[in-house]
């Protein structure tokens, strides 16, 4: 009879157990999802053009109207952007041409916990063509993709979680960003439920 007590007892604890986990688990809130479009992409990288300046102290460079594709394979995001290029001092002054060409470029996405923003990382130049560049430039021309794509993209926050995507309705709980990747159809970034102690 004292064992069936026993056993009874435990049974009991375990069920009151699994009632409180449960009851716990059912509070939680659900993990939210952000999805910004390819579109919207476009529009927050598009904000830092055009971009206007003087690099190497030879070149005046102009970089404009970025096009943006997803990479959702190597969950990268590959921008292609417009460069003008005009030589400047003496042979600039000779040559009075300027050139076009295209840059294309790639780069994965980081979380920034100091002010909750995603931000560009690993910026990767695929190409850079502008055709025509008198040979006392191709020098500078040819070290212009890696200084255009650390002035331009190197750790650009590209998006920032604000508050209200970090609270929940539910008390004792708020959220925490979670994993984010390139899909077909944009940035999806997971928004997980923490509890706050």
């Amino acid at each position: 009879m004292h064992t069936l007590l026993k056993t009874c007892l435990k049974i009991t604890l375990s069920l009151m157990t699994v009632a409180y986990l449960a009851g716990c688990a059912a509070l939680a809130p659900q993990p939210k999802n952000i999805n910004l479009s390819q579109e919207r992409l476009l529009q927050l990288i598009s904000s830092q053009f055009p971009f206007n300046n003087r690099m190497l102290e030879v070149l005046e460079v102009a970089v404009s109207k970025p096009r943006v594709q997803l990479d959702p394979l190597n969950n990268r995001i590959q921008t292609g952007l417009d460069v003008n290029v005009a030589p400047r001092g003496l042979a600039g002054a000779l040559t009075q041409r300027n050139f076009s060409g295209v840059l294309d470029m790639s780069y994965g996405l980081r979380f920034e916990p100091s002010d909750n923003s995603i931000r560009m990382a690993d910026v990767k130049v695929s190409k850079l063509d502008v055709p025509g560049v008198p040979e006392q430039f191709q020098t500078a021309v040819n070290k212009l993709g890696g200084l255009l794509a650390e002035k331009l993209l190197s750790d650009y926050s590209l998006y920032k979680l604000t508050a209200a995507d970090l609270q929940s309705e539910v008390k004792g709980w708020g959220f925490k960003p979670g994993k984010f990747s390139i899909a077909n159809n944009g940035l999806n970034i997971a928004i997980d439920p923490v509890a706050i102690k």
